[in-house]
C-alpha cells in the first residue's frame, strides 16, 4: 500500500517539475501576452499546460513560415545567380572566339606586313646605300648644327635633321626629292654663314645665370662678340643654345681690338679669332691666376711666401744697415784723427787711441777682439737669410708630400675616374715645390749680396787693423810716440 502510494507521488513530481520546465521555456514569448483588464491594468499570465501548447503551436507555425520565406528568397538567388553564370559562359564563348578571329586576322596581318617590307626591299634595292648615306649626313649635321653660333639666326634645324635621320634609318619611307633638297640647302646655308660678319641682336646669359638682350657680332664660326658698351668675347653655349658670357676674358690689348672692331663700319681691322670655335677661349677660363696658383698651395704654400717676404725684408734691411754703415767709415776715413762711435771704423779707431801706448801684443788683441765684434755686427741676421735659403725647399718637399697625400685620398674615395677629384692635390704638390725653389733662389741671391757687403766691410777694419798693430810695433821698437794713424788709400765705397 506504502509502496503503491509512493509511485503515484513521484509520477506527479515528475508531472509538475516538466510542467515548470516548459513554463520557464516559454517565459519570453509569453511573457508579452500578459491580459490586461478593462481598467488597463495588465492581467496575470496563463501558465496553464493548455495555454502553453497553444503558444508553442503559435510560435512554431510563426518560426515555419519565417524559414518557408528565407528559403524562398534563397531559392531566387540562387536561380539569379545561374542565370549570369550562363550569361558569363556565352559571354567567354563570344570573347573565346573573337580572340581566334583577332590572332587569325594579327598572322594575316604579320604575314602581309612582311610581303609588303619585301617588297619594299625588292623595290628600293640600291637606294639602300643612298639612304645609308643621307642618314649618315643627318646624322653628323646635327653635331655640327647643335654646336655652330649660325643656330641664333637658323634655330630648329637639329628637329628636321633628327626626323629626317630617324626615316632614313628605318627605311620606312622614301625620302622624296624636297627632303633631299632640304638637306642640301642646309648644308649650302651653313657653309655660307660660315665666312659671314654679321650683326644681330638676341638674348644672352650672363655668369649669375641672368639673361639679357645684347647687340652681337657673329665672326663666321669662329666667335660672337659683344657689341655693347663694354665689348667681350662670348661662348656659344650648345646645351641651352644661347650665348654666354665668358667669366673671364683675354688678358693684354685682345678686348681694345674687340672694341675697335665692333665700333668700326668699313675698313680692314685686326680681330684675334678663336679657329677651334670657342674651345681655346673656353680652356682660358680653365687657366687659373696667379692668385688662384698661390691659393692651390694652401697652407704650406702660404708660409713659402710668408718665409720669401721674410728674405726680402731682411736682406733690403741689412743691405741698408751695410750701405749706411759703409758712408761713415768713408766719413771717418777722411778724418782719422777724430774717431766716431757711430761707426766701426771709429770704434776700432778709439780702441787704438785708448791703449797705444800699451805694449804691442796688448794694443794688437785689444784690435782683433775689437774687430771680431764689428764683425759679428756686422754679420748679426745674416745666417737667417741661409736659413731660409734651405728651409724654403723642403716646405716645398712637405706640400709636395701633403699633395699627393691628398691625392691618393681622392682615388680610394672616388677612384680614378674623374681627374678633377685628383687636381686639387696634384696641383699643391707642384705648386709648393715651386714656390719653395721661387723663395730659396732669391734668397740665396740676397744672402751671397749681404754676405759680400758684410765682406768688404770686415776686410777694411782687419786691413785698419793690421795697420794699426804695426804702428804700435813701430812706436815700440822706434822709441817715439806715433802721430794719428794714417789709414790705407782703399776705402769702401758708399752702398
Amino acid at each position: 500500500m506504502h509502496g503503491g502510494r509512493g509511485a503515484v507521488m513521484a509520477r506527479l513530481q515528475a508531472i509538475g517539475a516538466v510542467r515548470a520546465g516548459l513554463v520557464a521555456l516559454m517565459m519570453l514569448p509569453v511573457s508579452g501576452l500578459a491580459q490586461q483588464d478593462g481598467a488597463g491594468e495588465q492581467s496575470a499570465p496563463d501558465y496553464s499546460l493548455p495555454a502553453v501548447v497553444e503558444r508553442m503551436q503559435a510560435y512554431q507555425a510563426e518560426a515555419r513560415e519565417a524559414l518557408e520565406a528565407r528559403e524562398a528568397a534563397y531559392a531566387g538567388r540562387l536561380a539569379d545567380a545561374r542565370q549570369r553564370l550562363d550569361q558569363a559562359r556565352n559571354r567567354l564563348a563570344g570573347l573565346e572566339t573573337e580572340g581566334g578571329r583577332l590572332e587569325a586576322s594579327f598572322d594575316d596581318n604579320k604575314a602581309e606586313l612582311n610581303r609588303k617590307a619585301e617588297l619594299l626591299n625588292d623595290k628600293i634595292g640600291a637606294l639602300k646605300e643612298l639612304l645609308g648615306v643621307f642618314q649618315q649626313n643627318a646624322s653628323d649635321l646635327i653635331g655640327a648644327f647643335v654646336t655652330s653660333p649660325t643656330s641664333i639666326q637658323y634655330p630648329d634645324r637639329d628637329v628636321w635633321l633628327e626626323g629626317f635621320a630617324n626615316r632614313m634609318r628605318n627605311a620606312s619611307e622614301v625620302s622624296s626629292v624636297d627632303d633631299i633638297r632640304a638637306l642640301w640647302f642646309e648644308i649650302q646655308r651653313e657653309i655660307a654663314a660660315s665666312d659671314d660678319i654679321v650683326r644681330l641682336r638676341t638674348e644672352v646669359a650672363d655668369p649669375d645665370g641672368s639673361v639679357t638682350e645684347r647687340d652681337l657680332v657673329r665672326v663666321g664660326t669662329f666667335n660672337l662678340l659683344d657689341a655693347g658698351a663694354d665689348p667681350a668675347y662670348l661662348a656659344w653655349d650648345a646645351g641651352r643654345q644661347q650665348p654666354r658670357v665668358l667669366a673671364r676674358q683675354p688678358a693684354g690689348g685682345e678686348l681694345e681690338r674687340v672694341a675697335g672692331y665692333v665700333a668700326a663700319e668699313q675698313g680692314l681691322h685686326a680681330l684675334a679669332v678663336d679657329p677651334t670655335g670657342g674651345t681655346l677661349l673656353e680652356l682660358l677660363v680653365e687657366k687659373p691666376t696667379l692668385r688662384e696658383r698661390i691659393d692651390q698651395g694652401g697652407l704650406v704654400g702660404y708660409t713659402i711666401l710668408f718665409l720669401g717676404a721674410l728674405s726680402l725684408l731682411l736682406a733690403l734691411v741689412k743691405l741698408a744697415d751695410l750701405g749706411l754703415i759703409s758712408l761713415r767709415m768713408a766719413s771717418q776715413d777722411r778724418d782719422p784723427g777724430q774717431p766716431r762711435a757711430d761707426n766701426p771704423l771709429g770704434r776700432l779707431l778709439a780702441t787704438w787711441s785708448a791703449h797705444r801706448h800699451d805694449d804691442p801684443e796688448t794694443v794688437q788683441m785689444r784690435l782683433h777682439d775689437r774687430v771680431a765684434k764689428e764683425t759679428a755686427r756686422i754679420e748679426r741676421f745674416s745666417v737667417f737669410l741661409v736659413i731660409i735659403a734651405a728651409v724654403a725647399p723642403l716646405m716645398g718637399l712637405l706640400g709636395t708630400v701633403v699633395g699627393m697625400i691628398n691625392t691618393f685620398q681622392a682615388i680610394t674615395l672616388f677612384g680614378t675616374g674623374d681627374p678633377q677629384t685628383m687636381a686639387g692635390g696634384i696641383s699643391q704638390a707642384l705648386i709648393t715645390t715651386v714656390l719653395g725653389l721661387v723663395v730659396a733662389v732669391p734668397a740665396v741671391l740676397l744672402h751671397a749680396l749681404v754676405a759680400a757687403r758684410g765682406r768688404a766691410l770686415v776686410t777694411v777694419l782687419r786691413q785698419r787693423s793690421a795697420a794699426l798693430s804695426g804702428d804700435a810695433l813701430a812706436m815700440r821698437h822706434g822709441g817715439v810716440r806715433a802721430a794719428p794713424p794714417s789709414m790705407p788709400a782703399a776705402a769702401p765705397s758708399p752702398a
